[in-house]
């Protein structure tokens, strides 16, 4: 079955297609979920399940009958946003509610939008949930001129302050805080195509369900205040003319195979700080006796497991966020996860692939500058995985946040993530394997001859284009991973004289006149140059050469560059090639123990003077700089002299996150790579 199985009635709907050679996954679609958003789940299909490709129709629609196996429960993993105090959007409401039980109450629909105190706080009735219940939004409070709900519950019986009929007490013995308001969400759209054509009920075939949904969140301060200012109507009849914080955009696309793409759109209609993370996971339904285990590439130790390997899940036994610290790249925030479960004797039953693509503010060095607090985190109570695009990202109104993740089912056997995914415009490669391979390779004939863009943290050796059969690959040390965009084959413009894409041929980044630079007054400042490459390029050795000897060593390496500042990024560097002896004259080359892949564009190389400041080394340079950007201020002092980059203080040891001192005087160092 190369194709997809469409079931539908009304908002249900079921999703099947060939996984392997003998069975079918089925996943759960509904448009009408909580406050009619898309979500992944409905009672005839409660969890995404593997049935056999023989089960008939009847079997599988609409209620799922003995014939499939439950792998993975999708009831809550349609993703809301979060503005740094409550989740909202997907099934969330403002979870800034108090539900008061109060029997007999007398409150009605005309002592909606009255308000109340336990005698320091405001609260507002918000909603008659029956007649033994009411619902009372809590306070707000503006901070940084951002509208900001409080999660606190009164101290104290509410009294009537102002706008309501019945006024009398309300005592406070049943309160449950926390409460979801709902809805809190209007305007909804959804539309449903099957290559392109409407789905009608019943049973459908094609390649590919594409559902758009959109809809708007109020802001919170609107909802509070437009509740006060119409006394007695209940505001979900009026939420169009509730002021709004943002507009969400969702694209799903289910192809064959167990694949769903979800691309989602931020876009603030008033300012607000946002937590986004486009798709969230929770964990793969276990089997008796059995476990979750779970690889993440480029994340070492966190939460008490070792990532790196395969960290059984069921033991975390905390919240555990994966922020830069725990990434051996942290130039590459974490942006995959490949899980499995397992039976009693560690043999695989089921597993999923989950990451987000390097698109729009997916890309890494976006991603790194709005994802330091943390890039991922897994819940210790669910086991469930949240991806975060943004962390803390304060939008003004109009800006927008967009992001695409992936989500792939897995059969056995597998010894390694191997999968290609396009998103219609690009196409991706990605592998991920614990254990060494001295040669091993993904099949992938739809993309021969396309070139390998490295776009996400790599340490595998691949070639530079797909060949005939797909993309050989080892993994000299494990575990391996990589990810690439493949690239129609086309010729550069105007690569930087010298380049080659040879591998094991050299190349210098600045070419022109050269003169000598002695590192008088640079003892331990690390010294930046800006250097501009037209092509990613993985390099395995970095030279510079030593025209004057002196004492000491020089440590160089290479730093991203953060092109909403125009200056190095600050949080670690791409890599520390180590040190170079400067005793003797000559040219002095890093061998580097794995490639590591130079960013296209910009990337700034750096270069500092350690151990022994007593006779200052003389190194090859060049005499000709480029453009830095130096924020001249109000003084022309960044004017006076020749300026060539930025610095950086007291750099004694390994090189590590960044402080900018300032600027410098020193010409670039001829650094030659050797091309991997």
């Amino acid at each position: 079955m190369a194709e997809l199985i469409v079931y539908r009635s009304n908002a249900l709907m079921s999703v099947r297609s060939r996984i392997d050679a003998t069975r079918d996954v089925i996943m759960p679609v509904n448009l009408a979920y909580a406050e009619s958003m898309v979500g992944m789940w409905h009672s005839g299909l409660p969890q995404v399940s593997l049935v056999p490709s023989t089960a008939t129709d009847a079997q599988v629609w609409p209620v799922l009958s003995a014939v499939g196996t439950r792998i993975h429960d999708t009831s809550d993993d349609n993703c809301p946003i979060n503005t740094g105090w409550s989740y909202v959007g997907g099934n969330h409401g403002y979870n800034v509610g108090n539900q008061i039980a109060v029997a007999n109450h007398g409150k009605t629909t005309a002592d909606v939008g009255s308000q109340w105190s336990d005698g320091s706080r405001i609260f507002t009735l918000l909603a008659i949930t029956s007649a033994s219940s009411l619902l009372f939004g809590n306070p707000y409070t503006i901070v940084d001129g951002i509208a900001q709900g409080a999660r606190v519950k009164p101290t104290a019986p509410l009294t009537h302050v102002s706008g309501a009929t019945n006024r009398a007490t309300v005592p406070i013995t049943g309160l449950t805080p926390d409460v979801q308001i709902r809805p809190a969400t209007h305007s909804h759209t959804v539309a449903v195509e099957l290559d392109g054509r409407p789905v009608p009920d019943g049973r459908s075939t094609g390649q590919e369900l594409v559902i758009r949904e959109s809809y708007v969140i109020p802001s919170y301060q609107g909802m509070i205040d437009t509740a006060r200012a119409n006394i007695g109507t209940p505001i979900a009849t009026i939420m169009p003319r509730i002021p709004s914080l943002c507009r969400i955009s969702n694209v799903y696309r289910w192809s064959p195979g167990g694949d769903l793409l979800v691309a989602q759109q931020v876009t603030a209609l008033t300012r607000f700080t946002l937590n986004a993370g486009v798709t969230q996971c929770a964990p793969l339904t276990p089997v008796a006796g059995g476990s979750r285990r779970q690889f993440m590439p480029n994340v070492g130790a966190a939460g008490g497991l070792n990532w790196s390997a395969w960290a059984n899940i069921d033991t975390l036994a905390a919240l555990t966020d994966f922020t830069p610290a725990t990434l051996t790249d942290r130039s590459m925030p974490a942006s995959s996860m490949t899980q499995w479960v397992v039976n009693g004797g560690g043999v695989q039953q089921w597993g999923i692939a989950v990451g987000l693509l390097p698109v729009a503010d997916g890309v890494p060095g976006i991603r790194t500058r709005y994802t330091t607090a943390k890039g991922w985190f897994i819940s210790s109570s669910l086991k469930k995985n949240y991806p975060q695009l943004v962390w803390g990202r304060t939008l003004a109104a109009g800006e927008s946040v967009a992001g695409t993740a992936y989500r792939r089912y897995l059969m056995p056997p597998s010894t390694a993530t191997e999968i290609v995914v396009s998103t219609g415009s690009q196409d991706f490669v990605l592998i991920e394997r614990v254990g060494a391979a001295a040669q091993a390779e993904l099949d992938a004939p739809q993309l021969f001859h396309r070139l390998l863009v490295p776009v996400g943290p790599t340490n595998l050796t691949v070639p530079d284009r797909v060949t005939v059969a797909g993309v050989p690959y080892a993994v000299p040390v494990s575990p391996g991973y990589g990810m690439w965009r493949a690239d129609p084959d086309e010729a550069l413009p105007e690569p930087p004289p010298g380049v080659t894409r040879a591998r094991g041929g050299y190349f210098l980044v600045r070419s022109g006149p050269t003169v000598e630079s002695t590192c008088t007054g640079a003892y331990q400042r690390l010294l930046l140059h800006p250097f501009f490459l037209a092509e990613p390029t993985p390099v395995d050795r970095a030279g510079v050469e030593v025209t004057k000897v002196g004492t000491g060593v020089l440590r160089h390496g290479v730093y991203a560059h953060d092109p909403t500042t125009g200056r190095p990024a600050l949080l670690g560097p791409l890599a520390d090639f180590g040190t170079v002896a400067v005793t003797t004259v000559g040219v002095k080359e890093s061998v580097l123990g794995a490639p590591v892949p130079l960013p296209a564009g910009w990337h700034w190389y750096g270069q500092v003077w350690q151990v022994s400041g007593v006779t200052p080394p003389t190194v090859r340079a060049s005499s000709v700089g480029c453009a830095v950007p130096l924020q001249l201020g109000s003084t022309a002092a960044a004017m006076t002299g020749d300026r060539f980059g930025y610095e950086v203080t007291g750099v004694t040891g390994a090189l590590g996150a960044i402080t900018i001192s300032g600027v410098h005087q020193f010409r670039p160092p001829q650094v030659a790579y050797r091309r991997a």
